[in-house]
């Protein structure tokens, strides 16, 4: 806004001008109607630390890891139980076995233990798969670990000046001469958004190391992301927002007296309050995605690989099963499969009897 045409084209500006000693040789200022001040708002970088060696994976990865890992597991505890005696027993002894089976045959090295070809391919693909996906996952920690250290918690921004890290501002405001005159930062290091959105998409791609705000949008800015951002530092006092008059205008007094009634009344604070309440926080998730985990769309055709291989392995084990055991019988597979097929005729016939038994109501006659 250019204060020199105020009171040749405007006769007031209502909105969030913010007062500044340099605009007054073209305007005048009512008193201010929000909070003053400048504040510095930064990610938040401290949460659950104990819980960090799970977050380079997503919760939905984790369950798909450990429930194919169960299911490889399943497929050589089926191939390999009739070749192995420790894999029979008791159902408690051979549930055991199961579980141990699918957390320590990945990094078994004794090929001996393996009777089967069959599982031997079901292995093979198995470890390619655990081997990138554990590579994936101790490179994504490690850069976790590096970010946490090379990014610790901003206390003031003498540490972000001596760093020479880039901050930001809003677009078309005074704190921009404020960060460079006053605060001392290089004019290289200031970075402009013309939005909310924009702003935090750089604090959480780490663009900017911090944004400094007037206390009135920091407040608007944290409640729409509650989750990720917060002020540190010391706030800086600036002239605040104020209604803009022309230069010598008789109505400068009477603004000012109708401001300061709300303000005494409490009527500003009741209006900042129902409009702080009514911004929505839009990343509750956020913090569970800080540090970008890996999801399934990452590894679902290396799933696909061990999951379609053991299966390949499983029906070929059952077809090879059921045709030795045909052999041992004498009994063709024609003759089995017709009498599978006169099974489920006999249990279909049965079943739609009683549905029709069930669909015929009992009359009972009133006398």
């Amino acid at each position: 806004m250019n204060f020199a045409y105020i009171g040749q084209n405007f006769d007031a500006v209502i909105g969030d001008v913010s007062v500044v000693s340099s605009r007054y040789q073209y305007a005048e200022f009512t008193h201010p109607f929000t909070e003053t001040g400048l504040m510095m708002v930064v990610p938040i970088t401290s949460y659950h630390q104990q819980w960090l060696f799970v977050k380079p994976f997503t919760f939905g990865m984790w369950i798909i890891t450990i429930l194919f890992n169960i299911y490889n597991a399943l497929v050589i505890y089926l191939i390999e139980r009739k070749h192995s005696p420790e894999l029979q027993g008791s159902v408690m002894n051979q549930t055991g076995i199961l579980l141990s089976l699918a957390f320590t045959r990945t990094f078994s090295k004794n090929s001996d233990e393996v009777h089967s070809n069959l599982t031997r391919m079901t292995t093979v693909a198995w470890i390619f798969a655990a081997i990138i996906i554990g590579q994936c996952y101790t490179a994504s920690l490690t850069s976790m670990l590096t970010i946490r250290r090379l990014t610790p918690q901003v206390t003031d921004y003498e540490a972000l000046k001596n760093a020479n890290a880039a901050v930001g501002y809003g677009k078309g405001s005074h704190v921009a001469r404020y960060l460079e005159d006053v605060l001392g930062f290089k004019s290289e290091n200031l970075r402009n958004f013309s939005s909310p959105e924009e702003c935090a998409y750089a604090l959480k791609n780490r663009t900017i190391a911090a944004v400094f705000l007037e206390t009135p949008l920091t407040k608007l800015f944290l409640a729409k992301y509650c989750k990720s951002f917060t002020t540190a530092g010391t706030t800086f006092r600036d002239g605040g927002f104020a209604f803009v008059l022309p230069k010598g205008s008789p109505m400068v007094p009477d603004f000012t007296k109708a401001l300061l009634n709300v303000s005494e009344r409490g009527t500003l604070r009741d209006l900042e309050k129902r409009m702080l309440g009514s911004v929505e926080c839009v990343d509750q998730d956020t913090i569970h995605d800080e540090y970008g985990s890996l999801g399934l769309s990452t590894f679902w055709s290396l799933f696909l690989l061990t999951g379609g291989t053991s299966t390949v392995a499983l029906a070929t084990y059952v077809i090879i099963s059921l045709r030795k055991y045909y052999q041992r019988e004498g009994v063709s597979p024609i003759t089995i499969i017709s009498d599978i097929r006169k099974y489920i005729t006999y249990r279909r016939k049965r079943l739609s009897r009683k549905v029709s038994d069930l669909e015929s109501p009992n009359t009972l006659e009133m006398t």
